[in-house]
């Protein structure tokens, strides 16, 4: 899979941006505030129609505009394709289309098509940082190559909405008890497809992740990848074998359910499980020094790469948005090694000293939003 071009209009600090890319390894350098992370945001965009950096799409349109576009040319085992999200007020709101080969589609026939990793420094606090960086780790490696995946997901957060609201209604008094019914149904029927998904797909990433982390500590260290079933009243539940998931599920809700009123929110869920990390059996989030967090952290999106090559056949497009500095000599060259001729990578440092200097390589120069194609040596 590969980008080959990439074209923004009134997205960020680009009031115009056209670039193709015929390497393997496109490397964007320049001193901060520039505009490097801007050009990968935008390509995630493209692969993903959000932002890996905020919420309010609002924010990706350059100050002052009134419509913005991203276009990705790209290929991949089927062809060469093209999308193009476009975004534009129209009546005072902001409005959104996507169009794939120049068909408009939704979200869900969106995403997928243009499989993106995207490695930056807040995935190095996905050892020690919230359950949510986890969650949002497994989400994303799942559904990129798996939309029924995605759509249960987009299905179990409506549900949860609806959720948590008539809990409120019901502890405010303007809803009975019994109304709950329904939801929990729907409920219990979204969170066991979610799971059981979630558990496969576990297995795999174990599998994969185990055997990264073993290369990057030349075998001196195991590490093992847990799911673990969360509550927001500490309960935890560690699965060691399959569940009845819907019976496990029906009896937690009830069990929790004048807690649940009270809180207004739903405590037991894949919203609040978590991915527990184990070096040689012992926690990595408590026991681990910094520097095997930080192979652990590597170990986990190199094999979101992985992941997705068994799944779909090719390695995805990687994305790496400042994090060579972070990395000390050894764990960036196993990274650069992992990907050498094989993905193709994306990188944005502030000195380029950081990336070799190869002849199969592209440079990049970013200064105040524009993007100038540099010539090799240094």
């Amino acid at each position: 899979m590969k980008i080959q071009a990439l074209n923004t209009i009134n997205f960020r600090n680009y009031s115009s941006c056209t670039l193709t890319f015929p390497s393997m390894i496109n490397v964007f350098y320049g001193q901060n505030a520039q505009g490097k992370t801007n050009l990968l945001e935008a390509m995630f965009y493209g692969a993903f129609g959000l932002s890996h950096r905020t919420s309010a799409e609002e924010d990706l349109m350059k100050l002052h505009c009134q419509e913005s576009l991203v276009s990705l040319a790209f290929s991949n085992f089927t062809g060469e394709h093209e999308v193009r999200i476009k975004k534009y007020l129209q009546s005072g709101r902001l409005k959104k289309e996507i169009l794939l080969d120049r068909v408009k589609v939704k979200p869900k026939e969106h995403y997928g098509s243009l499989n993106v990793v995207m490695f930056s420094p807040e995935d190095l606090q996905l050892v020690k940082g919230e359950p949510a960086l986890r969650r949002r780790f497994l989400d994303m490696q799942i559904s990129q190559t798996d939309p029924v995946y995605y759509d249960l997901l987009v299905k179990y957060n409506r549900v949860l909405l609806q959720r948590n609201r008539l809990l409120k209604a019901i502890r405010d008094g303007l809803a009975q008890v019994n109304q709950l019914l329904p939801w929990n149904e729907e409920f219990i029927r979204l969170a066991t497809e979610l799971v059981t998904k979630r558990m496969q797909a576990l297995q795999k990433l174990y599998d994969i992740a185990g055997g990264n982390y073993a290369s990057i500590s030349n075998n001196k260290e195991q590490l093992t990848v847990k799911y673990e079933l969360k509550s927001n009243n500490g309960e935890l539940l560690y699965p060691e074998e399959e569940l009845d998931w819907p019976k496990f599920y029906r009896e937690k809700l009830l069990a929790r359910q004048q807690v649940d009123i009270v809180r207004g929110n739903t405590g037991l869920g894949p919203h609040r499980d978590d991915l527990l990390l184990l070096l040689d059996g012992l926690s990595l989030r408590s026991f681990g020094s910094q520097g095997q967090q930080r192979s652990c952290a590597l170990a986990l999106k190199l094999s979101q790469l992985e992941y997705v090559r068994q799944e779909i056949g090719e390695f995805p497009v990687l994305l790496l948005d400042d994090v060579m500095s972070e990395l000390d000599n050894e764990r960036r060259s196993h990274l650069l090694q992992f990907i050498d001729g094989r993905v193709q990578t994306f990188i944005t440092v502030n000195d380029r000293e950081l990336i070799p200097d190869l002849a199969t390589n592209a440079y990049f120069e970013i200064v105040q939003g524009q993007v100038r194609r540099a010539e090799h040596g240094r």
